[in-house]
């Protein structure tokens, strides 16, 4: 399966891992299993209603139930609607089937998919479950390069695999004395996203196998990128190198 190579405004070139059909079927399935245990547990709390309706007279019971049953099946409706697309959207592109299997949903550039771009790829689901299960979906993922449903090609987005583990580690301690107040600096560190650290890391990651001059020009990019991002207005040390360093070793520390 081909990687989906990503240049970053900072010259940095990522990759991402496309998810094939098997993890994406398995988190679907854990995902399928939570909702009707949810489905489930609602039907136990609502029985007992029944055997209280029991007890009126046969007018006053029906209508009990009826009133029931139709909470209960908008519950159901809301329960499969809403569970992917809001979880998609306040979990940065993931249910917890994706986040149990490690896959989640970002947009075709490598950026966290925003709300609209759910709302998209999740009313097209429809779509991408007929004629029986996912079986227009399962074609498309098996037929495009990124691995897209429908949902996917009209949203622009992606599903990839999740692999924080690979991302480059920064030592325990600094190679060089620190050129910036690191407490100060650790305040503005939290304000970004895991997102907003990727081009950093790609650059820490593969900064040996650069030039001179690209490494000092990438390294620069990199260095005011994440400044803009975390509003640090100080002057950049003469070596960026320097500062994406000590910023990465604040954040995992």
């Amino acid at each position: 399966m081909d990687p989906i190579r990503i240049d970053t405004p900072e010259s940095v070139d990522l990759s991402l891992e496309p998810a094939g059909l098997g993890s994406r079927f398995l988190a679907a399935l854990i995902d399928a299993l939570v909702q009707y245990g949810v489905i489930f547990a609602l039907m136990l709390v609502t029985l007992p209603s029944f055997s209280i309706a029991a007890i009126f007279e046969e007018a006053t019971a029906f209508a009990t139930i009826n009133f029931v049953l139709a909470i209960l099946l908008v519950a159901v409706a809301l329960l499969f609607f809403l569970y992917k697309l809001l979880l998609e959207a306040l979990w940065n592109g993931q249910t917890l089937g994706k986040r149990a299997v490690g896959i989640r949903v970002v947009q075709a550039n490598g950026m966290p998919v925003t709300f609209l771009q759910v709302v998209i790829r999740n009313l097209l689901r429809i779509i991408d479950y007929l004629p029986g299960y996912y079986l227009i979906g399962s074609i498309c993922v098996l037929a495009t390069r990124r691995r897209q449903r429908l949902g996917d090609l009209a949203a622009g987005t992606v599903v990839v695999r999740d692999r924080p583990a690979e991302l480059p580690v920064v030592p325990d301690r600094l190679s060089h004395t620190p050129v910036t107040d690191l407490t100060r600096l650790r305040e503005h560190v939290l304000r970004l996203r895991e997102e907003d650290l990727l081009p950093a890391r790609g650059y820490w990651q593969r900064r040996l196998q650069l030039d001179g001059p690209s490494r000092a020009r990438v390294a620069a990019k990199v260095a005011e990128g994440l400044a803009a991002r975390m509003s640090w207005t100080d002057p950049l040390p003469p070596y960026p190198d320097d500062f994406i360093e000590e910023v990465l070793y604040v954040r995992a520390h």
